[in-house]
């Protein structure tokens, strides 16, 4: 066999090691792919079981110090007063602010039998005012605590309250209300992994405002790149991913994970958002992408030399 049948023959055989480091590149790099969403996947659903962990724990503390207020023997001295047809409701008007703040509650109102605010602890203007809603239900003894938008002298907060009823006789009940805040000091007691973060949004209005959106520090850099995230889960109501490119470079992509947050009657409160760092899998991308250049190349610049080398050897034979 001459050199040249030799190059013919051996040819195709280096091309053919360049196509199958390719495609080999290309199933690591789907395997890689495949892997990294996967562990995304867990490590997501173990920030989220936290989350509701850490809820669950808030809900059943506040329920408890709420269910001591309503059984206080002041409390229930109260009810039965307010009972009467001509009591004198400002007699109680600074009661919540005091109790709130042996109680460590944020916000705390006493509400009468009529839905009339006796006294509030976090809106002492507000007594007077009416809180129908809690009106639908006048035992609220086995009902656990729930996602409320509260209002405050200078704007709302998102909280999570419980309520109790206290008998004051002749079918007259008296209402407390009280909770705590979902904040960043809320986000604060979660452990995350590195490269996550957890953002909280309060859905307090129809379009997408900035300051709605808080991190464990209070301040979300970039808060604006968010905007088209909460449009879509006040649109859509259901869990979905989407990711945001801060820079030009792909390794500066975030993955997040985004889910509602709903009030006592599945109303749109908030939203979660679980962020991960795609920085990694980037790279481990460009490593394999690299790797297979390299094999690739190396096929190829190796091939055309042992063709010459079958030229050249049978003439010196």
């Amino acid at each position: 066999m001459n050199g040249s049948q030799a190059r013919t023959k051996l040819l195709p055989v280096f091309l053919a090691a360049a196509l199958a480091s390719v495609s080999v590149a290309y199933g690591v790099s789907h395997y890689a792919i495949a892997a990294f969403e996967e562990m995304d996947a867990e490590r997501t659903d173990v920030i989220v079981a936290q989350f509701k962990k850490e809820f669950v724990q808030r809900e059943d503390e506040i329920a408890k110090l709420v269910q001591n207020i309503a059984d206080a023997s002041t409390t229930l001295g109260m009810a039965i007063d307010l009972a009467r047809s001509k009591a004198d409701q400002s007699l109680y008007a600074h009661d919540a602010i005091v109790v709130a703040q042996e109680r460590g509650l944020d916000f705390l109102d006493i509400v009468n039998w009529d839905g009339t605010v006796i006294s509030s602890a976090q809106y002492p203007t507000r007594a007077g005012q009416k809180e129908d809603w809690v009106l639908a239900t006048k035992d609220w003894r086995d009902s656990r605590a729930f996602l409320k938008i509260e209002e405050l002298p200078d704007g709302e907060a998102l909280s999570l309250i419980a309520v109790r009823s206290v008998s004051g006789g002749n079918d007259k009940h008296l209402y407390v209300i009280g909770g705590g805040r979902i904040d960043h000091n809320f986000l604060s007691l979660l452990l995350l992994p590195p490269g996550m973060q957890v953002l909280l949004y309060r859905a307090l209005e129809p379009t997408f405002v900035p300051t709605n959106l808080t991190d464990d520090t209070a301040v979300v850099a970039q808060a604006d790149r968010f905007a088209s995230l909460i449009e879509q889960i006040q649109k859509r109501r259901q869990p979905f991913v989407q990711t945001i490119d801060w820079t030009s470079d792909p390794s500066s992509a975030e993955a997040f994970h985004v889910m509602p947050l709903e009030g006592r009657n599945r109303e749109l409160l908030g939203a979660l958002l679980v962020g991960s760092s795609l920085k990694e899998l980037v790279l481990l991308k460009r490593r394999i992408v690299l790797i297979a250049a390299g094999v690739a190349a190396a096929a190829l610049l190796i091939g055309p030399l042992i063709s010459l080398s079958c030229i050249y050897y049978p003439r010196v034979r």
